[in-house]
């Protein structure tokens, strides 16, 4: 009987760590793509900002030169 509890507590022990690790693993995931996705966004405002950017540049020696 003893030695059923004791393996039984191993068992449930193995099980919570489990869980536990699985729990936090797809936390970690949900969180890397997050930033994924923030960093994507970034990314397409930086572009935005250097295309107005070089079109107003453009635009500007042009109008000096004329």
């Amino acid at each position: 009987m003893k030695k059923i509890l004791i393996a039984a507590g191993i068992v449930g022990t193995a099980t919570a760590g489990i869980l536990l690790y699985m729990r936090n693993r797809n936390q970690t995931s949900k969180t890397m793509h997050g930033l994924a996705d923030d960093a994507g966004d970034a990314h397409d405002r930086v572009r935005k900002y250097f295309r107005k950017a070089k079109h107003q540049v453009k635009h500007e020696v042009d109008h000096a030169l004329s």
